[in-house]
């Protein structure tokens, strides 16, 4: 493992150290004649520091390595080559500690990591190079005193320029590797290269407003539409074509001396780079607060179903409880009738006189008993049978099913329900979810009619068609709602009945249910009697 390590530190310092020299060859050559201090777009350093920032401080021999055969290259003596070269090695070591101690990333996810790189390129890395290596090359008598001005900004603005274009490309490039679209990418670059070639090479463009007004507005919308990684590196392109461009001395950079043709050609680079680093890093941004927010409402989403569903199971055990109790009380009657028919044949069993008409007798009361018990269960079973799907159904029908089995514990209460219509309709939803939302209410109306002194308390229910919908309204003579609460009955958790162990989910989970499950509204009002729950149901069938 650590021999496999060895190897592949030692391609990618050899590799950084080749990529160095001919990058930094090349672009002397296309734009300075061959001179080692550069006004225009030095590659080499955008390279360097790339390398330097992703892989680490193992890279470092590379730059050195590359800076150095380059320098000796150009006629610089051994010393003063040696000199810059450990000078340009010590920048991207300071690179690469600075980045870490200010928490920027090399993936360059947020606008501050971006702002940090060039807040660094700009005022630490390149001004405290070009400050040390002109000064070598003025000790070593390779530049004039009077001139070192001007190749002092000259290497800073090149390497600037260089670093600016090439580093976050090579960034974003390695932290992308596995995501981009290789032929696509291929394809994109492809096209954005020949269409430069034609505008700055073929077609020669002079003006340079015009051919910024051609080019910057493909950058952006690439950038925009396809991400950082196509802006940065069609930058890259824009920088060498153009480089090539003053080379050939044709086009918008070749109307004017070589000086002015080169700092033409930087501004109309620059340009380039600040809207692709800033734009481009804001609708970044944009698109990953977008995405972050997607999944943050996506979470808690999620949660509030979860919620809803224990919300849901709740209201379901509290309904099965209520059910329990209307079962117990539905089988007392017939529990009762089967412990006289028991006692009455043990007692003719005593005297003697059990004969066939007595045994006819209790086969026959006994069933009929037995039988009304197990009619209850299967009417309780089916309404609690869980039913997911929707289908047609007689709207009339179930609301009857629900009075058949509470009709005899209202009864035994002293409450009247009341349910007349002259027409059927039919919905298509889940019928299990309208006969909960009845039961629901239904109780509710129960608890606060046996809350008054009402002689004859009643509950009626009506059907109406709006032409539009169904009303489904559900009265009481309670009395009615204090205002002060009515805004909040359907609110989960809020109940009147905590005396009697409320569990404040009965109305939230009947208006969860109708808007969910049967496309439903609920409201409810004050009349000079009582309470009126009126539900918009969609109209159906008739």
């Amino acid at each position: 493992m650590k021999e496999k390590n060895m190897i592949r530190t030692s391609l990618l310092v050899f590799l950084l150290a080749f990529l160095y020299y001919i990058s930094g060859t090349l672009s002397l050559n296309l734009l300075s004649g061959n001179s080692i201090i550069n006004v225009g777009l030095f590659a080499a350093e955008g390279i360097a520091l790339a390398f330097a920032l992703y892989f680490g401080k193992k890279v470092l021999p590379g730059i050195f390595l590359g800076q150095f055969f380059l320098a000796l290259d150009n006629e610089i003596s051994f010393a003063a080559s040696l000199s810059i070269a450990l000078i340009n090695t010590a920048e991207a070591y300071l690179a690469v500690v600075l980045f870490k101690k200010f928490h920027l990333r090399v993936s360059l996810e947020k606008f501050r990591d971006i702002f940090g790189l060039v807040l660094l390129i700009f005022f630490v890395l390149q001004p405290v190079s070009a400050l040390l290596s002109n000064t070598v090359l003025l000790v070593t008598h390779h530049i004039s005193i009077e001139k070192f001005p001007l190749y002092l900004f000259s290497w800073w603005f090149g390497n600037v320029m260089g670093q600016l274009v090439f580093t976050p490309f090579l960034l974003l490039l390695f932290t992308n590797f596995q995501k981009i679209q290789w032929k696509e990418f291929f394809l994109c670059s492809g096209l954005f290269g020949a269409y430069l070639y034609i505008l700055q090479i073929v077609f020669g463009i002079e003006n340079s407003f015009l051919l910024l007004s051609l080019t910057l507005p493909v950058v952006a919308l690439t950038s925009a539409y396809k991400g950082l990684v196509y802006g940065t590196f069609f930058n890259v392109l824009v920088a060498l074509v153009a480089s090539y461009a003053v080379y050939l001395d044709i086009g918008a950079f070749a109307v004017h001396n070589h000086i002015d043709n080169v700092i033409n050609y930087n501004l109309f680079v620059l340009v380039h780079v600040s809207v692709i680093l800033t734009i481009g890093m804001l609708i970044e941004e944009r698109k990953r607060y977008t995405k972050t927010l997607e999944e943050t409402i996506g979470t808690e989403v999620k949660k509030i179903q979860e919620q809803q569903l224990l919300l849901y199971q709740q209201s379901r055990l509290a309904q099965m409880g209520e059910m329990i109790s209307m079962i117990a009380h539905q089988w007392r009657q017939p529990l009762n009738n089967l412990a006289l028919i028991n006692q009455l044949t043990i007692s003719k069993y005593a005297k003697g006189k059990l004969d066939d008409k007595a045994i006819e007798y209790f086969k026959s009361h006994s069933k009929k008993q037995i039988d009304l018990m197990s009619d209850t269960i299967d009417n309780f079973r089916n309404f609690f049978k869980k039913e997911d799907k929707a289908c047609i159904f007689s709207l009339n029908g179930a609301i009857k099913e629900v009075l058949s089995i509470t009709a005899d514990i209202f009864k035994n209460e002293g409450i009247f329900i009341e349910f007349n219509t002259a027409q059927d309709y039919a919905l298509f939803a889940n019928p299990n979810a309208l006969s909960q939302v009845l039961l629901n209410i239904l109780n509710n109306a129960k608890d606060a009619l046996l809350q008054t002194t009402q002689n004859k308390k009643k509950i009626v229910i009506t059907l109406e068609d709006t032409g539009a919908e169904l009303l489904l309204a559900i009265q009481d003579n309670a009395g009615g709602i204090d205002e002060a609460i009515k805004e909040k009955i359907f609110d989960p958790y809020f109940s009147t009945k905590q005396e009697k162990n409320g569990t404040g989910l009965g109305l939230y989970m009947t208006k969860m249910v109708l808007q969910e499950q049967l496309h439903a509204t609920i409201e409810v009002f004050n009349t000079h009697e009582g309470a009126n729950f009126v539900i918009r149901l969609p109209k159906g069938a008739k």
